[in-house]
């Protein structure tokens, strides 16, 4: 799966999905959220942020690729990284984000928003 990462997520996923042989990359600092959106479309890469922004139009359309909201703490990486990783072994398919705004508040409660 191909992820971009948003500057407020913790930078230890990185590594995390990457030796899980997923396509990861970094959000430039500072870039604009209309800007950060033009390039998971660009790229089809499923965005994972901590920027409520995103769940909300014209973000949250049925054109992208996928945006994966963490409301677990920031410092708490072990509990993202097993987060994510059920996330990404339940959904298991290449499409399963597109077109999908996911919020992980814990490893068990994962919400799926309607476009």
């Amino acid at each position: 799966m191909k992820f971009l990462l948003d500057e407020n997520v913790h930078i230890g996923l990185l590594s995390f999905l990457t030796v899980l042989k997923h396509d990861v990359t970094l959000c430039p600092k500072g870039i604009k959220n209309g800007e950060l959106y033009k390039i998971i479309l660009q790229e089809e890469r499923t965005l994972i942020t901590n920027d409520m922004d995103f769940i909300k139009q014209p973000y949250r359309s049925s054109h992208h690729f996928g945006i994966i909201l963490l409301r677990i703490h920031p410092f708490d990486i072990e509990k993202q990284k097993t987060s994510i990783l059920n996330l990404i072994n339940k959904s298991g398919e290449k499409e399963s984000f597109r077109n999908k705004t996911i919020i992980i508040y814990s490893e068990e409660n994962i919400e799926v928003l309607p476009n």
